[in-house]
């Protein structure tokens, strides 16, 4: 029953790898369009700084996406969620919105919690990659091993 478990969930996690790389290929396309229209539009190859943070956003969202698959890739080869690559995920998300912030729409509270989860990531992520913990997950038994660096 456990074997017919693991199949199903090889099978699910495989067919999101498959979903997840359809939509990036769309993506990467999608910024291609979009370049070439910004590009192509009078003036001819002029970008506006407006345009740039809109282009800057389109490849940041397409980095997160890359680091998403990156995640689902190693969880299906070892069995083991990488939890740098998700804090790397949520610095970058966070990262985007700061670049494309519109001082006008938002207030300052809100830039400064931005700015704390940004704070505690950075710092989540130094401890995870001074510690090299790995926590196993989805395998036979859950437990952490401490690598090479220690807090």
């Amino acid at each position: 029953m456990l074997n017919l478990l693991k199949k199903i969930e090889r099978i699910i996690i495989g067919g999101i790898l498959f979903v997840m790389a359809i939509i990036l290929i769309l993506a990467f396309m999608d910024i291609v369009y979009v370049i070439q229209q910004k590009i192509l539009a009078p003036p001819i190859f002029f970008v506006s700084a407006s345009d740039l943070m809109g282009l800057l956003s389109l490849f940041l969202v397409l980095l997160i996406g890359l680091e998403l698959l990156e995640t689902v890739k190693a969880y299906l080869k070892d069995d083991i969620v990488h939890v740098e690559f998700i804090i790397l995920v949520a610095i970058i998300a966070i990262a985007r919105k700061v670049i494309i912030w519109d001082f006008n729409k938002y207030s300052i509270g809100e830039l400064l919690s931005l700015s704390g989860m940004m704070l505690v990531l950075g710092i989540t992520y130094f401890l995870i990659k001074k510690a090299d913990v790995k926590i196993k997950i989805g395998g036979r038994d859950k437990d952490e091993s401490v690598g090479k660096g220690s807090l």
